[in-house]
């Protein structure tokens, strides 16, 4: 908990002597970590415009390239060596993962024109190759959600992502795996896959090759010795000034990113009843609001007592009936406070998504708790987003981003292999270990 509260509220930066590009940027938000364990990024290129220029906030010594990185890596590549007289040491890919996302509701459908579509972005890492073709990283880092490393590519082949890659990158050692942050430390559960490719010709290279290593940290927590840092510990540590959703007013705080959306009638009824620090959802709420019965059985629109309406149990009406909304077991439901908290998403501010309730206050988590439990440093700018008044893109940014703290202890990682402090083999493991 220390060492991330410490890189949230005060990070500290190492030189940065080593060269990096990213690619599908996004707003720099994954980028921060290897930037404050001691990269320079030259080059970064994003698709969208506006979170282009949230990033260039935030990055401004380095060069923007905005628009699909399959058309502009001609520039990506100029612009490199314009700027730049060094050899590229990194070369940082974090490709959008919707396709693959379990909450895309043609996941799996193959045959469909979304399925194809979805494939475009789901192969859009394999568009670093004309890239690497003309820089040659030394170091080749990617990350998207952990289908990328068994998702077929086309209809009639079992053949990988990571598969094309490596028959692409011939000239590189590719290593792939799943990684979960909350094994760092941090108090979020999020699986992500990572890739790294290391270019053949590294000293370092055989090194990790005979340790029987991989190029990324060792896990640090999840065992009785240090278990997982929970939402709950968070939460009491970082002591977020308390907000409820059943006002405009209750619902916002002093900080420009600490306010919720605010609930009136039965949505605000549906949380308040959701017993505290249960990690239980409104599907559950089993006191009937009308004549107090309980319990009402699971499942039932209706009391069965009184045939009164369980307006604290999701519902709609269908042509003038009410019936509970279809959802998830996740739906509607609190977090647990004794378990690291659920993925933090896009959608962070729909009450019904998965597990976004907060887990004994009235409301969701605000901008500022999302930010701070995907590791985001106090010190990024979002100023602009602010004054535009289009605070909904910031949960956005905010829940695509792999978080800093892992790219941060990766980045000290990808450095110290760079340097080639490799003493002997148990120092070599202490290093993977840091």
């Amino acid at each position: 908990m220390k060492a991330v509260s410490q890189f949230v509220f005060a990070p500290k930066a190492l030189s940065g002597h080593f060269t990096a590009i990213s690619l599908c940027s996004g707003a720099g938000l994954s980028d921060i970590g290897y930037r404050l364990a001691g990269f320079r990024f030259i080059v970064q290129c994003e698709l969208n415009a506006y979170r282009a220029n949230i990033g260039k906030d935030n990055f401004p010594e380095s060069e923007w390239v905005v628009g699909d990185l399959r058309k502009k890596w001609k520039e990506i590549v100029h612009k490199y060596r314009a700027a730049c007289d060094q050899e590229l040491d990194l070369l940082v890919v974090t490709p959008p993962c919707q396709g693959m996302s379990s909450s895309n509701p043609s996941r799996g459908k193959r045959t469909s024109l979304q399925a194809r579509k979805n494939e475009e972005k789901n192969t859009l890492v394999l568009a670093i190759t004309p890239v690497v073709t003309s820089l040659s990283p030394r170091i080749i880092v990617a990350e998207n959600i952990r289908q990328l490393l068994t998702l077929p590519v086309g209809l009639k082949t079992d053949c990988t992502v990571v598969d094309l890659l490596r028959k692409r990158l011939r000239d590189y050692k590719v290593f792939a795996g799943v990684i979960d942050v909350a094994d760092y430390g941090v108090p979020q559960g999020r699986k992500r896959s990572i890739i790294v490719a290391i270019r053949k010709d590294q000293d370092f290279l055989s090194a990790i090759t005979e340790a029987g290593k991989l190029p990324w940290p060792k896990p640090t927590h999840g065992t009785p010795a240090r278990p997982y840092a929970t939402i709950g510990d968070w939460l009491r540590h970082a002591r977020y000034p308390r907000l409820d959703s059943r006002s405009k007013d209750t619902s916002h705080g002093q900080h420009p990113l600490h306010f919720v959306p605010s609930y009136e009638g039965d949505r605000y009824l549906q949380v308040k009843c959701i017993p505290k620090n249960t990690g239980r959802s409104a599907y559950e709420n089993g006191t009937c609001p009308e004549c107090g019965h309980s319990p009402v059985p699971l499942g039932l629109v209706r009391c069965n007592k009184c045939a009164g309406l369980m307006r604290n149990r999701p519902y709609v009406f269908i042509r003038r009936k009410p019936r509970l909304i279809s959802g998830f077991k996740s739906s509607y439901r609190r977090m647990d406070p004794d378990k690291p908290a659920a993925t933090i998403t896009t959608n962070s501010s729909h009450v019904g998504s998965d597990f976004k309730i907060h887990p004994w206050e009235h409301r969701v988590f605000s901008i500022l708790e999302c930010a701070d439990v995907q590791t985001v440093p106090r010190v990024y700018d979002w100023s602009r987003p602010l004054g535009d008044g289009r605070c909904y893109s910031i949960r956005t940014v905010i829940g695509e981003a792999f978080p800093p703290f892992f790219t941060f202890l990766h980045g000290r990682v990808l450095r110290r292999l760079l340097l080639s402090k490799l003493e002997e083999s148990g120092g070599f493991v202490r290093l993977l270990a840091s």
